[in-house]
């Protein structure tokens, strides 16, 4: 049918930049290689066979992205369709199994969307590609496909003529260069498949035909007519065919019979054969070994988990990705997207699986319910209790219960009608749990990049870092800890001065804070990893890199945001329960210049200290700039009353 429709001029005909079609064409083998006869060949068919039945049996998810959460949509009205059912006729994983079958053959495959009358997708109907012409509609350019069905398909086509709007059809190409069409592997490398074929046809007539013994029967002198063929009458019954050949030889007349091997020819002959496998293979981007050529090593590793792995990441992801990709535009929104789940093949031995339990147990992201229904298991009561790994508390909490005592308040002066603000040093338990939970943040990070680096290798550090999640992560974890310090602080200071403080009142600097901070952190993690990549972009080395960041990047960090709560909470405190004025102190027996000269400076608790060329409202405020804050150990003295006026 797709050919009389073709010689009818059904369909438009290819460009002259287009690549040769699949349909008749001969090879210089001699061969006319079309997809029937290629999926002939064993190792076409045990390509496309790998490929198509792996990627068919991983489950499939409908997930919604907020933030750094992700949440299943077993709900979703889709996720019966994509994962469960495509239509009344198919199963989901019979589904894919087919549309891939299609991409690796024709490099297309099509899919009908069938809807109801209020415009909800209600099933799946794969479509062969020969029964699809692309086309575009003069003046729009809009996508459209006539679909003409042959005598054995069926889909529930409503629109006329059979001229489908892009919105109701689903177009899965394989990799393509132009032309709005994916190119067909078998078609592109129709010379090692039609050699393949000619070699498979090669060698079973070389077994049909097969009449010696291993060896050649000579005679002495002439033989007459009636002898020659009474003699090869008996050899061709006796030795003819693979399935007779050694079977004992009677000689005669002087017969004599020598032994023989295979020709220099045929030997090359079959190295040929085994170099077209391997060849084959590589068309389809499959390991030889996997598909049966077993003299053939692979550099991906000597056990099967680095071998799977392998195969997962450069064989089978690209025609995932390919497919969810495509499966988004019925999901109609960047948040919601499709995702196969590759675990299944991923699965090591007992040791290995029971060492990433462990793994991720000990890292917190995994709880004991988590493992449990990996390996199949019923819940247990408590199982659902996330740990981290200082002393594998419960999650959520940065010290063992011994540990999590709020710290004494913070130490204050107060003398006759002063007080003065803490200082860092002052708060060494927040230092504490500050270095615990952004140590954690950044060890956390590093998982998340060398996860994502396994599945997409090659790809950039603004590629392997979700800035939008992880900065939402990192504001949530500053802002909770800030909170905390910022109340303590705000608290005791206020209480100091005989009044009382509002921590509602400071949660909106407080966030802003902790926002401009993660996005500060985060921005320029990716700057490291990019630089990282300069180098080198190894998992090793950037585990390196992460490993650092938890040491002394985290230790900088929580002693940063310390400083800033103290100050901040104390300033706020001070300012709630009414104090006049505040007065710059240097605290440090070598200060800079800057300082020293602002020694005793008083302004009112709402202004602004000059210091230097800068102006700020408390030692460490950003508004005095890095070269100010950087080293800085002044403190503030608040003051129930203006020490410049008279008493």
């Amino acid at each position: 049918m797709p050919l009389i429709r073709s010689l009818l001029g059904g369909r438009q005909r290819r460009s002259r930049k287009g690549m040769p079609s699949l349909n008749g064409r001969s090879t210089s083998a001699g061969v006319a290689v079309t997809p029937e006869r290629a999926l002939q060949v064993a190792a076409v068919f045990s390509s496309v066979r790998l490929l198509a039945e792996t990627g068919s049996m991983l489950p499939v998810g409908l997930y919604q992205r907020t933030g750094a959460t992700r949440t299943p949509l077993t709900d979703h009205p889709l996720a019966p369709l994509l994962t469960y059912q495509a239509n009344p006729d198919l199963p989901s994983g019979e589904f894919w199994a087919q549309v891939l079958g299609w991409m690796l053959v024709r490099g297309n495959g099509g899919v009908y969307i069938e809807r109801n009358n209020a415009g909800r997708e209600v099933g799946l109907w794969p479509v062969a590609w020969t029964s699809v012409e692309p086309r575009r509609v003069p003046g729009t350019g809009e996508r459209v496909f006539k679909i003409t069905l042959d005598d054995d398909e069926w889909a529930p086509i409503r629109e006329a003529d059979g001229l489908v709007r892009a919105e109701n059809f689903l177009h899965f190409r394989a990799f393509g260069v132009g032309g709005g069409q994916g190119l067909s592997p078998i078609g592109m490398a129709r010379q090692a498949v039609g050699t393949g074929w000619a070699a498979t046809s090669y060698i079973g007539g070389f077994f049909a035909r097969d009449a010696s013994p291993g060896g050649v029967v000579s005679v002495p002198g002439a033989l007459n007519d009636a002898q020659y063929e009474r003699l090869t009458q008996q050899w061709t019954g006796l030795h003819e065919g693979f399935d007779q050949s050694h079977r004992l030889a009677v000689m005669e007349a002087g017969a004599k019979w020598e032994k023989t091997t295979l020709s220099p020819a045929d030997a090359q002959f079959l190295e040929v054969y085994k170099l077209t496998r391997a060849e084959i293979a590589g068309i389809f981007g499959v390991p030889p070994h996997m598909i049966g050529d077993v003299e053939r090593s692979t550099s991906w590793g000597s056990g099967i988990e680095q071998q799977s792995l392998g195969y997962v990441i450069y064989s089978l992801m690209p025609w995932l990705t390919r497919l969810e990709r495509t499966a988004q535009r019925l999901l109609g929104g960047p948040d919601l997207y499709m995702r196969f789940n590759p675990d299944a093949l991923l699965r090591g031995d007992s040791a290995q699986r029971n060492a990433g339990y462990a793994l991720g147990r000990q890292w917190g992201w995994w709880s004991v319910n988590d493992i449990r229904a990996k390996e199949d298991e019923p819940p247990i009561e408590g199982g659902d209790e996330y740990v981290v790994p200082l002393n594998m508390s419960p999650a959520g909490q940065t010290a063992p219960p011994e540990q999590r005592a709020l710290p004494a308040p913070p130490r204050t002066r107060a003398v006759e009608d002063t007080v003065d603000a803490p200082d860092a040093e002052d708060l060494p338990d927040w230092i504490t749990r500050h270095y615990d939970a952004i140590a954690a943040f950044f060890a956390e990070q590093g998982d998340r990049v060398l996860s994502a680096l396994n599945l997409t290798p090659g790809a950039g550090a603004a590629e392997l870092i979700d800035r939008a999640a992880e900065d939402e992560l990192l504001t949530e974890i500053l802002l909770r800890l800030a909170s905390g310090l910022v109340g303590e602080v705000g608290a005791a200071t206020a209480a100091a001065l005989g009044g009382t403080f509002a921590a509602a009142e400071t949660t909106a600097a407080v966030a802003a804070s902790a926002a401009a901070t993660a996005a500060n952190v985060n921005a320029t993690t990716v700057e490291k990893l990019a630089h990282q990549f300069t180098v080198s972009n190894a998992p090793k080395d950037v585990l390196k890199m992460f490993d650092g960041m938890t040491q002394a990047r985290a230790t900088q960090l929580a002693q940063a945001r310390v400083v800033y709560g103290a100050n901040f909470g104390s300033h706020e405190g001070a300012k709630q329960a009414g104090a006049a004025t505040k007065t710059w102190r240097v605290w440090g027996s070598n200060p800079r210049r800057t300082h020293a000269q602002a020694d005793g400076q008083t302004v009112k608790m709402r202004g602004e200290f000059d210091i230097g060329t800068k102006r700020g409202r408390w030692p460490h405020d950003h508004r005095l700039g890095v070269d100010e804050i950087a080293g800085c150990t002044c403190r503030l003295q608040f003051n129930r009353k203006d020490p410049n006026a008279n008493t």
